[in-house]
């Protein structure tokens, strides 16, 4: 089926929304989203989400949804160019981490609701980090982002202008990192605001000085 043009904000196409099971089974979900609704934001340190599925072909006989699947999405959103911005989740899955709610709405067709969060929050929960820990700020968030959350995103990091050395007391890679926030002071401007979360293209650790420019 061709896809519609995109013509103003608000409007998009689902180009893959695929739910990978426990099992590896992997689930088609495109022709089913019924809504889908993805957070972001300065205080949030992954993006987050919840996608309604009109469920007519009962999900659950796929395989047990336990709260350990993968969610992979690629959605097309127009810009203010007249092109298209590509939401791709594709190739680095959000993790679903749960059902929410079903409910029935008629002639047995089920409205699921599942929530779900970028992998690296999950990872963030596994992990420890107890090591000692050197270079700038920016560096050791760079860090805790490529290697111990191992993510492949997209990471832009404010330069910070001071070498530290610290011992990581075996707290999580996001406990680092807001550690990193606290102290860490820009290296242009000595500007102590740094901030990090993620958006849908990339991870950002960046003062609001510089944001306001």
């Amino acid at each position: 089926m061709a896809q519609k043009e995109l013509r103003s904000g608000g409007e998009f196409n689902i180009v893959q929304c695929d739910l990978v099971l426990t099992s590896g089974k992997v689930v088609g979900l495109k022709a089913s989203i019924m809504g889908i609704t993805i957070f972001e934001g300065l205080d949030s340190f992954t993006v987050t989400g919840v996608i309604t599925i009109q469920d007519a072909f009962n999900l659950a006989s796929f395989g047990p949804i336990i709260g350990q699947e993968y969610l992979r999405l690629k959605i097309a959103t127009p810009n203010l160019k007249g092109g298209e911005n590509i939401i791709d989740f594709s190739s680095n899955p959000f993790v679903v981490t749960g059902v929410d709610d079903r409910v029935e709405i008629g002639n047995g067709v089920q409205a699921t609701t599942m929530s779900f969060c970028s992998r690296e929050f999950m990872i963030n929960q596994r992990n420890r980090v107890r090591r000692n820990l050197v270079g700038s700020y920016a560096e050791i968030v760079r860090t805790m982002v490529e290697k111990d959350l191992d993510s492949g995103k997209e990471l832009y990091t404010e330069p910070s202008g001071e070498k530290k050395k610290i011992i990581a007391p075996n707290i999580t890679p996001f406990d680092v990192v807001r550690m990193s926030m606290k102290n860490a002071v820009s290296k242009v401007g000595n500007h102590p605001t740094y901030l990090f979360w993620e958006t849908t293209s990339r991870f950002n650790f960046r003062t609001l000085a510089e944001m306001y420019a």
